[in-house]
């Protein structure tokens, strides 16, 4: 759980550590995905996301949880990138969505472009953070 002043980013980078820099985390529909810490701790790779040939800064925790605090109960749709229609500020990748928001505030995307769609294993890494709820469609701050 979050509590005041604590970032997202610091959270799910100990608990990382403390299992060795490597861990196996459950994502919703059964299969698991291995996050694993890189650059000396800054960063994090998975081998759901381009079979850990991208790294994600720790930081992008913190842009979801932003979001999730601004947001009614502490929660948002996941949202997604994969439509036709679902371009950077369209359809269900609005800045109101959790993908929505990663592309604009993390990426640095502009409406209208393509993003890639990392939020099923970023929600499980906060369920398992103990930070957020990873339901059906959306993600709740705890």
């Amino acid at each position: 759980m979050l509590t005041s002043g604590e970032k997202a980013s610091d959270i799910v980078r100990e608990k990382l550590l403390v299992n060795g820099g490597t861990a196996v985390i459950p994502l919703q529909k059964g299969d698991f995905c291995t996050i694993t810490s890189t650059d000396n701790g800054r960063a994090f790779t998975s081998d759901k996301l381009n079979r850990h040939n991208f790294k994600y800064e720790f930081s992008v925790f913190d842009v979801v949880v932003d979001l999730l605090k601004k947001s009614p109960q502490r929660k948002a749709k996941k949202g997604n990138a994969h439509g036709k229609g679902d371009k950077v500020g369209y359809g269900r990748c609005t800045a109101d969505t959790v993908v929505g928001t990663i592309a604009i505030h993390y990426f640095g995307k502009k409406p209208g472009e393509s993003c890639f769609d990392p939020v099923f294993v970023l929600a499980a890494v906060l369920e398992w953070a103990g930070i957020a709820k990873n339901g059906w469609g959306y993600i709740q701050l705890l």
